[in-house]
């Protein structure tokens, strides 16, 4: 195999590749880079980490991302759910821009691990709710903290710390940069349709809004001093204790990055054509989130560029390497340009992201969703925004566990069939046409802790209630292990009893060795697992009869 094609089979571009393909990459990467380039300035900013800081992670990771990922047409950088978190790394947990630098690089080493453990599969288990109250707290921040920079004040840590320096900020607000940001969010809500094809709005609204600026508003503040030329590495500060205090963040971030990543990744084979490689890709953003934060950058994941690139004819990696291009050349030559860029701009960009990735579609139903799923959403929702990002994650997905589990357990025993065997349906000749000395639990197809309460609840009383109780296994497909202790402990209660007898039919492997595992065999007396009904029904009749 030549250089040449294993270059191009590293960056998932076919020998075929034509110039039709290229045309069609480095169109959608420039206009992913477009909304990518105002974004990352925005974000760095937000971050507390600094402009040049979104830079130079936008550089690292969509470079890193394009090389190694496993998503067509993903393009990787800024990420809001990664900025807004690394906001609360910058108030609450470091106490320098190195350590900041070094819960980049945890989050990208966590998130490296994530696709060796092969455990990108796994978001699909992420429940919706839990993702709708990441997105609606995350877009309601990113309003406030424009809020405050549409004000020409600095954006606060948290959300608490923003509403509280509200006051002081519309008390002192720098009335040229209002205008500027109300300027800027008109005119991104008003550029659509066929305007669009002409240029994406985040790019109108940075142009337009900075020649607005210049003309009639030089008051307002502006990005200021971009160095120009290749970031110096930066150390990290790997104590201890600064690990120690940083890992919880890390790992919030390393989770975000990810979720959003694979979220996206779904639609996205939906326009490409092809499946995306989860692991792959997580792998490939956490290498980019840990060169991020060796040269002092901010991490990130998918951007919002991803779309705009698909949508353009972007389907390779060249896509994603010309996004890190004209990032680096920006970095290299064009910050004296970049430096008069508005924040009130920035502002009017962000503010309109942050507008949309509220989840106006879960939020418009509310009055329709069940009360289990709202109430998730709403409590992931609440702890984002005024507690802590980690203990959301954990709180939603206990939430949504508990919940889940109520569903299902209505599910499993309302599905198990419970019902008295006439003696004259078993036995031969004269027998008392009202007496029922049998009984039958058909169990249904799965049987997990959320149901293991009901059915031992059920299956109980048969038991105590008839000489001989069948256990249907039949359609039993899945037990777990608490519903096999349950079935353990409820067959000890009929070998305990003087007459009491469980017969079971049916077993399927996977069940027979759950079972098994938890004593099945050694409390079941002998002959009393059969292959089906039939021969359940013989032994039954043979217990009565033998008395």
């Amino acid at each position: 195999m030549s250089i040449t094609q294993t270059a191009l089979n590293k960056l998932h571009v076919r020998p075929s590749y034509s110039w039709g393909q290229l045309r069609g990459d480095v169109l959608g990467g420039l206009t992913a880079g477009s909304i990518v380039l105002p974004a990352s300035v925005g974000y760095g900013v937000i971050s507390g980490l600094g402009p040049v800081a979104g830079l130079y992670g936008a550089a690292a990771v969509s470079l890193f991302a394009a090389l190694f990922g496993g998503t067509r047409g993903m393009i990787s950088g800024p990420n809001i759910l990664v900025t807004l978190t690394m906001a609360a790394v910058v108030s609450q947990y470091a106490d320098s821009l190195a350590e900041a630098a070094t819960a980049a690089i945890l989050a990208g080493l966590i998130q490296m691990s994530f696709g060796a453990l092969r455990l990108g599969r796994y978001v699909s288990y992420i429940p919706y709710s839990l993702i709708a109250g990441f997105f609606t707290a995350f877009g309601i921040l990113l309003i406030i903290k424009q809020g405050l920079l549409a004000l020409g004040a600095s954006p606060g840590g948290t959300a608490l710390d923003s509403i509280r320096a509200m006051p002081d900020a519309i008390r002192d607000a720098n009335l040229e940069a209002l205008a500027v940001a109300v300027f800027c969010v008109a005119l991104g809500v008003a550029w659509r349709g066929k305007l669009l094809k002409i240029a994406p709005s985040q790019f109108a609204v940075l142009v337009c809004g900075t020649i607005l600026t210049v003309l009639f508003f030089a008051g307002a503040p502006t990005i200021g001093t971009i160095p120009q030329g290749l970031p110096a590495p930066e150390l990290p500060v790997f104590s201890l204790d600064t690990v120690i205090r940083l890992a919880q963040p890390a790992f919030a971030m390393a989770l975000l990055s990810s979720l959003s990543t694979l979220i996206v990744a779904l639609p996205l084979d939906t326009i490409t054509g092809v499946q995306h490689k989860p692991n792959q890709e997580l792998g490939a953003q956490g290498i980019g989130n840990v060169a991020a934060g060796l040269i002092g950058g901010l991490p990130g994941g998918v951007t919002p560029g991803t779309f705009a690139n698909a949508f353009s004819g972007g389907r390779t990696q060249v896509a994603g390497l010309t996004v890190a291009a004209l990032i680096i050349s920006t970095i290299l030559f064009l910050g004296p340009i970049a430096e008069r860029t508005p924040l009130a701009v920035l502002a009017g960009i962000l503010f309109i992201n942050g507008w949309n990735i509220i989840d106006w579609r879960f939020i418009k139903r509310l009055h329709r969703v069940p009360a289990d799923y709202v109430i998730v959403m709403a409590l992931t929702c609440f702890l984002v925004l005024f507690v802590d990002i980690t203990l959301a994650v954990v709180a939603g997905v206990v939430v949504s566990a508990l919940t889940g589990a109520r569903r299902r357990e209505k599910l499993e025993f309302e599905s198990l069939i419970s019902a008295p065997i006439l003696d004259s349906v078993l036995l031969d000749g004269e027998v008392d046409p009202f007496e029922a000395r049998a009984g039958i639990a058909i169990f249904p197809d799965r049987v997990t802790v959320a149901s293991t309460r009901e059915v031992s609840r059920i299956v109980r009383a048969d038991i105590l209630g008839h000489q001989i109780v069948i256990f249907d296994m039949s359609r039993t497909m899945f037990i777990d292990d608490s519903a096999a202790v349950v079935i353990t402990d409820l067959i000890k209660i009929a070998v305990a009893r003087r007459q009491g007898r469980v017969v079971i039919a049916g077993l399927t492997r996977p069940v027979t060795d759950t079972l098994d595992a938890f004593g099945l065999r050694a409390t079941m007396p002998e002959g009393l697992i059969v292959p089906d009904m039939d021969a359940a029904r013989g032994r039954a009749r043979d217990l009565l009869t033998s008395g």
